[in-house]
C-alpha cells in the first residue's frame, strides 16, 4: 500500500514538474495570439478612421479652394450672375391674359419688366391698355400703341373708371369731375355728364353750331354767356365747363336730370 502511495507521488511531481508548465504555454499562446489579433483589428479599423478622416479633408478642402479662388477672381462678377438668374426667372411670364386693364394714377410704361429698365412713356390716370400677360415679379405685359411693355401692376386695375377717356377730352372730363363736389353732387354724375356733353360737342371746346350759334363744349347759346367765367370763354374748355356745371346745377338740379331731359326732347 505505501509503495502505491509513492507511486502516486512519483506521479503527481512529474506532471507538476513536466506537463502542467506545458499546459500553461499553451493556454499563454493562444491568449497572446487572441490578443495581437484584436489589436491588429482595432488597429485596421483605427487606420481605416483615419484614412476616411483624412480623404474627406482633403475634399473639403479642395472645394473651399475652388469656391475660395473662384470668389477671390470675381466675386462682384459671381453675384451679378446670381443676381441677373434670379431676376431672368422672377421676369417670365407665369400667366397670359387677354384683359383691359386701366392705371389707376400716372405711371410709366417700360422696356422690361422693372424699374431698371428704360421708360419708353407714361399712362394718364384712367388711361385703358390690354394686359396680355403677368410676370413672376408682378409686372403687367401691355400693348402700347401695338408694342409690348410693362407696367407695374399694382398701379392697374380691370375695374373701369368713371372716366376712361385719354388725351384733351380726358383731361377736361376728369377737371369737370373734380368740380362735382362744389355742387354737392356724387362722382357718378359723371357718367351722365359725359354722355351729356359727348352728344353736344365730343367735349370739344372748338365745337361750334353755324345754325344756332350754340358754341364750346356746353354748347351755350349765345356763347357769350360765358363770359362771367373767364374773357378765354371762347377756346379755354375749362371756363365754358364751369359755366355748364353752373348752367345745369341752375336749371335742371344735377346732370342726371339734364340727361334725361336731353334724351326726351333732344336739347336742355
Amino acid at each position: 500500500m505505501e509503495a502505491v502511495l509513492q507511486g502516486n507521488a512519483a506521479v503527481k511531481n512529474y506532471n507538476s514538474k513536466h506537463f502542467r508548465p506545458e499546459i500553461r504555454k499553451g493556454l499563454s499562446r493562444a491568449v497572446l495570439k487572441n490578443i495581437v489579433a484584436i489589436e491588429m483589428i482595432i488597429a485596421a479599423v483605427l487606420c481605416c478612421i483615419l484614412f476616411l478622416t483624412c480623404w474627406n479633408r482633403a475634399i473639403n478642402a479642395r472645394e473651399q479652394a475652388v469656391i475660395t479662388s473662384f470668389t477671390d477672381f470675381d466675386s462682384q462678377n459671381f453675384a451679378a450672375m446670381a443676381g441677373h438668374s434670379i431676376n431672368a426667372a422672377e421676369e417670365e411670364v407665369k400667366k397670359e391674359v387677354d384683359q383691359s386693364v386701366w392705371a389707376t394714377q400716372g405711371v410709366y410704361f417700360r422696356t422690361g419688366p422693372g424699374t431698371e429698365y428704360e421708360a419708353a412713356g407714361t399712362l394718364d390716370k384712367y388711361q385703358g391698355v390690354q394686359r396680355i400677360g403677368i410676370t413672376y415679379n408682378e409686372w403687367s405685359q401691355v400693348k402700347v400703341d401695338g408694342d409690348e411693355y410693362y407696367v407695374y401692376s399694382d398701379f392697374l386695375t380691370t375695374e373701369a373708371p368713371l372716366i376712361t377717356a385719354t388725351g384733351a377730352k380726358g383731361e377736361y372730363q376728369r377737371y369737370a369731375l373734380s368740380l362735382l363736389s362744389e355742387f354737392g353732387w356724387a362722382d357718378t354724375e359723371i357718367t351722365p355728364l359725359i354722355n351729356l356733353w359727348n352728344r353736344e360737342s365730343g367735349w370739344n371746346p372748338s365745337s361750334h353750331n353755324r345754325s344756332s350759334g350754340a358754341h364750346g363744349i356746353p354748347q351755350a347759346l349765345p356763347a357769350s354767356k360765358m363770359a362771367a367765367y373767364g374773357s378765354d370763354y371762347y377756346t379755354n374748355g375749362k371756363t365754358q365747363i364751369r359755366w355748364g356745371l353752373n348752367y345745369i346745377a341752375g336749371r335742371y338740379g344735377s346732370p342726371s336730370r339734364a340727361w334725361a331731359h336731353f334724351r326726351s326732347h333732344n336739347w336742355y
